[in-house]
């Protein structure tokens, strides 16, 4: 069975700041939060080894997300000041968002053990303290075994990004670092999303991108994957690209990968989710307790979980060009609360 700490390092390139940076840093939280009795795991890029360093030291030397789960067998009290605590000492030491998950029990690791931020961790995440509650009670199970929501989400989270990246582009706000991370992003979760729908996901960067290389897929989105990747492990923010062009082409993409994976919005998606499952009433319910509404026209609709529901609606903003007003509020609000 997969367990913690599989990866020797923390970043793709090894870097050796970096590197005794992120060491320094999950010892002495280790040591903060000991004796809370929560497990606490770093996943994401840096759990997996293959974060990213920046070129230029001027902002740190990380340029990922810090990403920290964390599991408990029973309540715990006063643990949440705590990682508040941890949270704002880290973000303004290390400038990067450090975040910690809320506090989940053995049978919320077991009831979401499908969903491919779980079966991500799985292959590689690094203790900080407490048992190893992964290595006990996640199951660990074939990329095949990805339900169809996972894909929708992903589709989700990371059109969103493109979208709010397209915004910061219209408005000239020169916040290049957040428009590249996305506009990147948007590329890495839209080629991703296609192998986890054709079945054939792989669980490290360097086998995803031999598997997009080996795909029917025009020869622009294939360097748009790899220059990507690229970004992922060594991110440039003074790269000279047109960002403009480059959001277009990614739009392009992005928008290519959706129909490719959902087909027609109507009958086509309905029945991946159907195929998959995952259609039923407590997803209705959930949508209508958590958006204080019922959906009379199109209730059928919402028995999909709410992240395939909200497809059509991303791929119709996706439309809109830069210099529009390309978010949605009705489709953010739901991205904030479904996400």
């Amino acid at each position: 069975m997969l367990n913690a700490n599989i990866h020797k390092t923390f970043t793709a390139s090894g870097d050796k700041e970096a590197e005794m940076l992120l060491k320094k840093v999950l010892a002495e939280m280790g040591s903060t939060l000991s004796g809370t009795g929560l497990c606490v795991v770093l996943g994401g890029s840096y759990g997996r080894g293959d974060g990213g360093v920046r070129k230029d030291r001027e902002h740190g030397i990380l340029y990922n997300d810090l990403d920290f789960f964390v599991f408990a067998r029973s309540k715990t009290s006063g643990a949440g000041k705590l990682l508040k605590e941890v949270t704002r000492k880290y973000e303004k030491e290390l400038q990067v968002d450090v975040d910690f998950s809320s506090i989940m029990s053995i049978s919320d690791i077991k009831n979401n053990a499908r969903r491919l931020m779980m079966q991500e961790l799985k292959r590689g995440y690094r203790m900080v303290c407490g048992e190893d509650l992964l290595a006990k009670y996640l199951p660990e199970f074939s990329a095949e075994k990805i339900p169809f929501s996972e894909v929708c989400r992903l589709l989700l989270n990371r059109g969103m990004g493109l979208l709010l990246a397209g915004e910061k582009i219209s408005s000239n706000s020169g916040d290049r670092d957040f428009i590249l991370r996305n506009i990147n992003k948007a590329i890495l979760g839209a080629c991703d999303a296609l192998l986890i729908a054709k079945k054939n996901y792989k669980w490290t960067l360097a086998e995803r991108t031999a598997a997009i290389n080996a795909m029917d897929l025009p020869d622009r989105f294939k360097d748009l994957y790899k220059t990507a990747v690229a970004f992922k492990k060594s991110p440039d923010r003074e790269t000279t690209d047109d960002l403009n062009r480059n959001w277009s082409a990614v739009r392009e993409l992005f928008r290519s990968s959706i129909a490719e994976i959902c087909g027609e919005y109507g009958a086509d998606l309905y029945s991946k989710c159907k195929d998959s499952g995952e259609t039923s009433l407590k997803n209705l319910l959930k949508y209508c307790i958590k958006c204080r509404t019922f959906p009379v026209k199109d209730w059928r609709w919402y028995t999909m979980p709410t992240v395939a529901a909200l497809i059509p609606e991303l791929d119709r903003t996706l439309g809109a060009m830069p210099g529009e007003k390309i978010i949605n509020r009705k489709l953010y609000q739901h991205w904030q609360i479904f996400n």
